[in-house]
């Protein structure tokens, strides 16, 4: 009950998901999603293309910094405070000026058509159906303009990768602007490939067969040239 005694407390989304798989158990249904981020991966490897799990699951190197940093997230801990007097919890908070409804986003996924069409916009609906923001990628596989509408009121940011280009980003924070992004989020350390043995090793670029670049050829100051960079070479006819 609620401290007034009127109304029994609202489930937040996570014990509701619970609720629903406990009850559908009762009746002999298991959940075909699986309920741990290791039992999702599992099925997610068995799912895709060696080239896409090359991508999806590999990092640069010997994938130590990968190592690292689930080493660093794993040392931080929840702690329950107890005997508080709350009967409502409230997972909601804000960031630069974006309300949450919890201290979620979903991070900016590059290149996720190597996994499957119209991916960003799948990404999108997904996001608004959970009500957790999302960081819209630069080298998203769709528009972002596709991408926001799928989002609907569900607020959301732009990753951008700042090019030499100062056209083309302004262009790109404008368009962003206009869809709604409420921030930008802007990536300093890839100013050029890393080196990835899992995706080398396959003579897999996702971008090279033009996965991922979708906000630029979408852009009106990119879309002449890329147009150009993804045409093939000319091929001088043969003599005689």
């Amino acid at each position: 009950m609620t401290s007034d005694g009127t109304r029994p407390p609202v489930l937040g989304p996570g014990r509701a998901r619970q609720s629903a798989i406990y009850r559908a158990g009762a009746l002999g249904r298991a959940p075909s999603v699986p309920t741990d981020a290791s039992g999702l991966e599992r099925r997610a490897k068995k799912a895709m293309s060696p080239t896409a799990w090359a991508y999806v699951s590999g990092g640069a190197g010997e994938g130590r910094t990968m190592h690292h940093n689930r080493e660093a997230f794993e040392r931080w801990r929840i702690v329950p405070r107890m005997l508080h007097g709350v009967t409502q919890r409230e997972l909601g908070t804000s960031v630069l000026g974006t309300r949450l409804t919890s201290p979620v986003l979903l991070a900016p996924i590059g290149a996720a058509s190597i996994v499957t069409t119209n991916s960003d916009v799948i990404i999108a609906r997904g996001a608004s159906a959970a009500g957790t923001a999302y960081v819209i990628s630069s080298q998203g596989s769709d528009p972002m303009e596709d991408t926001a509408a799928a989002l609907g009121s569900t607020p959301f940011w732009y990753q951008l990768y700042w090019s030499t280009d100062e056209p083309l980003v302004d262009s790109m924070i404008k368009r962003a602007e206009i869809c709604g992004a409420r921030a930008l989020v802007v990536t300093l350390d890839t100013t050029m490939l890393g080196w990835r043995p899992r995706d080398l090793n396959l003579g897999s670029l996702p971008f090279a067969r033009g996965q991922g670049i979708a906000q630029y050829t979408s852009d009106h100051d990119s879309s002449s040239w890329c147009g150009t960079a993804l045409l093939p070479p000319p091929v001088a006819p043969r003599p005689g």
